[in-house]
């Protein structure tokens, strides 16, 4: 099985997808797509881009847009989703959850920048979303996974846009969710992925 992954030459929402693999030792090739690729497989016919969306994950002549199902899909393929419907679902519901803290992300970039990303670690980021991924955290039978006790799609996804704000957002921190930080801290630390983070450009 060899995949092919692209996207742009950014983190953005491709990121994940890359942890997730390196998080498996799975191989990939990873194609960056510039302006002129991008306008290129958009206007292909007929067109391997659904949505005319990036990421795209390619697997042989399968080929798959949207990064939460994306994730999904390696997670079922290499052993890295639950075993039952219920965990399933609730792998499913964390990874969509953080799929919409990224969405808050990046809005907060552009005019007005530094205003919006201290209102948002002042609300959001503090009562919202640290507390819900820390209670989920809690809540697991074990507080290294959010699902189960083994590594599944869900971790890569929460720890990738964690990362994203903690490095690009001045003054985001896990550290007042004792939880999270570990398991940040701890996910980080996972032979392959600590290569691949010490290898990545900033």
């Amino acid at each position: 099985m060899s995949y092919r992954l692209y996207y742009f030459p950014i983190r953005g929402r491709g990121e994940q997808i890359r942890v997730l693999l390196h998080a498996l030792d799975v191989p990939f090739e990873n194609e960056h797509v510039n302006g002129e690729r991008f306008r290129e497989l958009r206007s292909q016919q007929p067109p391997p881009l659904d949505f005319a969306a990036l990421p795209m994950l390619e697997d042989g002549e399968f080929r798959l847009v949207q990064g939460p199902v994306i994730m999904a899909y390696i997670g079922r393929a290499h052993g890295a989703s639950p075993s039952t419907p219920r965990q399933a679902a609730r792998a499913e519901s964390i990874t969509l959850a953080a799929e919409d803290l990224r969405m808050q992300y990046f809005k907060l970039f552009g005019d007005d920048a530094a205003a919006k990303q201290a209102e948002f670690l002042d609300g959001p980021w503090t009562n919202r979303w640290l507390p819900a991924f820390e209670r989920l955290l809690e809540s697991n039978e074990s507080t290294q996974h959010f699902v189960g006790r083994d590594l599944t799609f869900a971790d890569a996804a929460v720890w990738d846009v964690l990362d994203a704000f903690s490095t690009y957002i001045e003054g985001a921190s896990v550290k007042g969710a004792p939880g999270l930080q570990a398991f940040y801290d701890d996910f980080a630390a996972r032979g392959s992925v600590a290569k691949y983070l010490g290898a990545r450009p900033a």
